[in-house]
């Protein structure tokens, strides 16, 4: 990255898949396998040729939110900045959409630990606290068409302008309300199967 030219912009990418998980919720067994398959297409320097790929394989919720910090932080404006995620995507106690850790729990109550999920508000602040202009998330979960609901906003709903934003992309495998399905062969999951194969083939 220090050979970077000023002036030209530099990509970054953050790659985070969960399989394993704590009692209370089912493995998710082509989530490392999604990382892998993004990372040989975004590496590659004629199809992502990107500056700088981290992979994250089934990390705790700590772990995670600092990755995700040090993504967003001390970006260029002309940096593109992309974040992909592959594991359980759910709903705490107010609906706000969480993206889950290895060590993601519920209480005795059935209600999921604030401290062990990534809140969608949580992501947000992150993005919103970039001065990069150039966003992407890619989020291969349950419910992930929900991220929007748990952004911050004034006034009334907009898709448009909270999705498309100023160089903001957010691509979801599912809807507010959908499941995300894993293949039966137990590969790759459906949607990153088809991602991967649409960058690879153009």
């Amino acid at each position: 990255l220090s050979q970077v030219k000023e002036g030209i912009m530099a990509k970054f990418a953050l790659l985070i898949g969960v399989s394993e998980y704590s009692e209370g919720l089912r493995s998710i067994s082509s989530a490392t396998q999604d990382i892998e398959a993004m990372r040989r297409v975004l590496e590659h320097p004629d199809m992502g040729a990107f500056d700088q790929v981290t992979v994250l394989s089934n990390p705790d919720k700590g772990s995670m939110e600092r990755a995700v910090e040090d993504l967003f932080t001390n970006r260029q404006r002309d940096d593109l900045v992309l974040l992909y995620f592959s594991g359980h995507g759910l709903k705490d106690q107010t609906a706000e959409f969480c993206l889950s850790a290895r060590d993601t729990e519920r209480d005795q109550n059935g209600e999921l630990r604030i401290s062990t999920i990534l809140a969608a508000s949580k992501l947000n602040k992150y993005m919103n606290n970039s001065r990069s202009q150039r966003q992407m998330i890619i989020l291969d979960c349950c419910f992930s068409g929900a991220l929007v609901q748990g952004m911050p906003i004034k006034g009334e709903l907009n898709i448009q302008e909270e999705l498309g934003g100023k160089g903001r992309a957010i691509l979801t495998s599912s809807s507010p309300i959908e499941y995300s399905f894993e293949s039966e062969d137990k590969d790759l999951s459906i949607y990153t199967k088809y991602l991967v194969e649409g960058i690879e083939t153009g």
